[in-house]
């Protein structure tokens, strides 16, 4: 009997169809091969009814006290997971088939190894020449480097990780990269070129859309700000193109936030071009209705 234990965690806000389809693609994947496949759903206190889930077994609901975004839902996820390993599934993904099995074989052997967290391609997300055999120890200069180039789904190594003291940031937009370059910076984040999570792009709305970083552009400015907040400095140093993106999404989002006089001061001082920024400088006179408009049309045309 393989030892293999692991914890599904699905966090879902106000998607009741989406979030029984990823329930039953991990119930599709329970085998009497492992030990236990258990599954944890953490619902960000929706404002509609959540389904049923008491007719599935080994499952456990828990409802957020309140809506706090994918981060805290995420985190109390891992808490409550009762199994050595812990993946993170979103609500409008599934797991495919094979998978369990794949991660049985491949983690039942690194229960006492020295990375918190594993990494499986969504779809092909690294640059080819940068990996052997499908797998690499990425650092954080890979993930500025752009040799990681998508998202990934993430297996945590719970007892490991949560001894590390790290956690995915208290935000509502997400912002789990700043999670993963803290963890590739300290550790490293082992990362295989395998999908054993098919994304689906049938939510709603997702938070990536355009109109979404608008009703959300307050958190998308607290992002950026955490960003540099923690990676400044290097970013700054080591990776100013970078540096550079991350100062013009936080004018961005503060221009956005009806917070033009702080997007004024960040751009005294923000390394951008001198033309950029007094385009940016006038934009920041502009009603927010205009603003919004110009931001639209902007994302509208370059994708």
């Amino acid at each position: 009997m393989n030892k293999f234990t692991l914890s599904v965690v699905i966090p879902t806000y106000n998607r009741p169809d989406l979030v029984i389809r990823a329930v039953e693609s991990v119930i599709a994947e329970r085998d009497d091969t492992y030990n236990k496949v258990e599954i944890i759903v953490v619902d960000d206190n929706s404002s509609i009814e959540s389904p049923d889930l008491s007719v599935y077994q080994d499952l456990i609901f828990y409802r957020m006290p309140v809506n706090g975004g994918p981060g805290p839902a995420r985190m109390k996820g891992i808490n409550l997971a009762t199994c050595s390993w812990v993946l993170m599934l979103d609500d409008d993904d599934i797991l495919m088939q094979g998978s369990v099995r794949y991660l049985a074989n491949l983690l039942s052997k690194l229960e006492e190894d020295d990375y918190p967290v594993y990494q499986f391609s969504t779809k092909k997300v690294y640059q080819v020449e940068q990996i052997k055999n499908n797998f690499l120890l990425a650092t954080f200069d890979d993930y500025m480097n752009k040799v990681i180039i998508d998202d990934l789904t993430a297996v945590f190594n719970r007892k490991k990780f949560l001894s590390t003291g790290l956690q995915y940031p208290d935000n509502r937009v997400g912002g789990e990269h700043l999670l993963w370059w803290k963890i590739a910076e300290r550790y490293g984040v082992p990362s295989y070129a395998h999908q054993i999570v098919s994304v689906s792009d049938d939510a709603h709305v997702r938070l990536t859309h355009f109109s979404s970083q608008i009703k959300n552009a307050a958190h998308y400015q607290e992002l950026a700000e955490m960003t540099l907040k923690d990676f400044g400095e290097r970013l700054c140093s080591d990776y100013p193109s970078e540096y550079r993106r991350i100062q013009l999404a936080y004018i961005t989002y503060s221009l956005l936030n009806k917070q033009s006089k702080k997007a004024r001061h960040i751009l005294k001082t923000a390394r951008i071009n001198k033309i950029l920024k007094v385009i940016l400088w006038i934009i920041s006179w502009l009603p927010d209705y205009f603003i919004k408009k110009l931001f639209l049309f902007y994302r509208n045309y370059n994708g």
